[in-house]
């Protein structure tokens, strides 16, 4: 990187309680080292941070935990570099790993590589950060609400009533009617509390999609060009919020497809190019929304472009899951040139699709002003 400017280059290792970290000195062209320790609690940041100036760049590997620290070290003005723990595992292959030596070869990595070939990545902002554990909560709230009325299905079929279906299990009342009339005993109390946490479970899920609602609902000018897309719906939309934001960080389709991990494997040896499936390297949160959004179209009604393609690759013989796919990547493309533009998606011919979605996602009064079209 260029170094004008700057007096040290500060390459970190983090773990939950303690990190690491490599200072190289501007004396001698930045090959004079020293190791530093600290520790990761509220007191053991601080001091660390306030030993740190403009003249500094600090690098670490970039990760879930180490968002808020990232963000605390662009406080105190140095420049700050996280970077893409996905593509280091290539760069730092070694047989001998500690935190001591990765923290090294973090320093060295930037002093020797040009800036515009640092393999950074960005900082989410706190409110990002936030949708993210809003996203990754609702989540794991539905898998345990999924697991609990399949607990609650076998009470039933161990003791004799096969018939009831799960799905017959997801309402409320249903459970409750269903547990007070076939169930005694050991049964009974086992089902009963059963109920009450996947009761307790859904009292949750339904606050976050109210966080959520509310999150839409505060950054409308980003959220409706993604909602006016076919097969996205509420869940998507926040997802592509919190993980993409506005968009602009990735320069073209391309790029957002392959951070979603919806392009090709390909396999090269000498002239030969084998390209396989989907990477499934990526962002898992969009990826699994968005292909779900392309599984839509499946029991959709050829009423806009999208669907007449969904139809044109199912009828040449097109398997449903590379259809799926082909369309999440059209829907990735078409919604970043839509943040671009600041439009709606049009094919349906009017934007009433938008307004009728925008109701049934119980969205409240949103803001519409960015887009006269709605007027």
């Amino acid at each position: 990187m260029n170094t004008d400017g700057y007096d040290r280059i500060i390459g970190m290792d983090l773990s939950k309680r303690t990190f690491k970290a490599c200072i190289l000195t501007k004396g001698n062209n930045f090959e004079d080292r020293k190791i530093a320790s600290g520790h990761m609690s509220p007191e053991g940041r601080a001091e660390w941070l306030a030993a740190l100036t403009e003249k500094d760049t600090v690098a670490i590997e970039g990760g879930t935990s180490s968002n808020d620290f990232a963000r605390e070290l662009m406080a105190t003005g140095a420049n700050v570099v996280v970077l893409n723990p996905g593509k280091l595992h290539i760069i730092f292959q070694s047989q001998r790993k500690t935190d001591k030596n990765d923290a090294v070869k973090i320093a060295q990595y930037v002093r020797d590589t040009h800036s515009s070939s640092i393999c950074s990545i960005e900082v989410p902002t706190e409110g990002e950060s936030l949708l993210r554990q809003i996203i990754n909560s609702y989540d794991f709230a539905k898998r345990s609400r999924t697991q609990y009325i399949n607990k609650l299905h076998s009470i039933f079929n161990m003791n004799g009533f096969p018939f009831l279906k799960r799905s017959g299990l997801k309402g409320n009342e249903a459970r409750t009617d269903a547990i007070s009339k076939h169930l005694t005993g050991m049964a009974f109390e086992d089902a009963v509390q059963a109920e009450r946490v996947i009761t307790e479970i859904e009292t949750g899920i339904e606050r976050y999609l109210e966080m959520m609602r509310g999150y839409v609902l505060d950054h409308a000018q980003a959220a409706l060009p993604w909602l006016s897309l076919p097969g996205v719906g509420l869940i998507t939309c926040v997802s592509l919020l919190a993980y993409v934001g506005n968009g602009y960080r990735f320069y073209s389709p391309a790029q957002l497809r392959n951070y979603v991990g919806l392009v090709p494997r390909i396999d090269q040896s000498g002239d030969k190019c084998h390209i396989g499936g989907i990477s499934s390297y990526g962002c898992k949160t969009i990826r699994k929304n968005i292909v779900q959004g392309g599984w839509s179209f499946d029991h959709r009604k050829a009423d806009c472009p999208l669907a007449e393609e969904w139809l044109k690759l199912v009828g040449r013989g097109k398997r449903k899951q590379t259809a799926a796919i082909h369309i999440a990547n059209k829907l990735l493309t078409i919604g970043w040139t839509l943040q671009r533009k600041k439009e709606l998606y049009n094919g349906f011919g009017n934007y009433s699709y938008l307004t009728t979605k925008l109701r049934r996602e119980k969205i409240g009064a949103i803001n519409l002003s960015g887009f006269p079209e709605l007027a």
